[in-house]
């Protein structure tokens, strides 16, 4: 995953729509990663982050507000895996394992979960990350049936999409175990979407019909 190693930031007029300014929160504190801030050959972790940051997509759709900058920093794992079938305005099988840069997860901003940050790439539509929140979930527990939201950033184009709740998705079943560290499991799960992220400012919308999950999340 890359690694975001200079702070950005970036001013942005919010419209006085309700509803508006929510699409336009996502979009502007997806944008700047969306653009690039760091690069996934970067071999020392991110010494510094902002909230605009996949923190903030989660934080946006969970209600939560902007998180502390701190929670945006994103350390590089040495192991992780996403697999999930998307459809609609992309139509992909994603397999991104092994050789693919990725996130550790961590708490979501509100701490009532965890965040999951994977970035890859899809045929014919370019650079893909893929924001999961799952939650409400503690360290080391394993559940079933447990609540999802997911963002999904096309890189480059400034196309977002979001569920912006947890009532879309969900995992069948998650499963932690310990890595050695207290604080750091291994967490496995199974899910699914029934209702699409929707773009932010548009019409289409991507049905995530598959989810499975490999990551190491950090608690602390």
């Amino acid at each position: 995953m890359a690694n975001w190693r200079r702070p950005c930031s970036s001013r942005h007029r919010v419209p006085a729509d309700p509803s508006a300014r929510h699409a336009a929160f996502i979009a502007a504190s997806l944008s700047l990663l969306a653009a690039g801030c760091g690069h996934a050959s970067d071999e020392q972790p991110a010494a510094a982050a902002v909230a605009t940051s996949p923190a903030s997509a989660d934080a946006a759709q969970s209600g939560t507000g902007l998180p502390d900058a701190r929670q945006a920093l994103c350390v590089p794992a040495d192991e992780g895996q996403l697999r999930a079938r998307l459809q609609g305005a992309l139509d992909a099988d994603l397999d991104w394992g092994a050789g693919t840069p990725q996130c550790r997860g961590g708490l979501r901003p509100g701490g009532d979960g965890v965040r999951l940050i994977y970035k890859g790439s899809v045929a014919g539509a370019g650079p893909l990350l893929v924001v999961i929140g799952i939650g409400p979930l503690a360290a080391g527990q394993s559940a079933r049936n447990v609540p999802v939201n997911l963002t999904l950033v096309r890189e480059g184009t400034g196309r977002f999409y979001a569920t912006q709740g947890d009532d879309k998705c969900a995992m069948d079943e998650v499963h932690q175990e310990p890595t050695g560290d207290p604080k750091v499991y291994r967490l496995t799960g199974r899910g699914y979407c029934v209702q699409p992220a929707r773009a932010v400012g548009g019409d289409d919308a991507v049905l995530v019909s598959r989810l499975d999950v490999m990551a190491i999340v950090d608690y602390r």
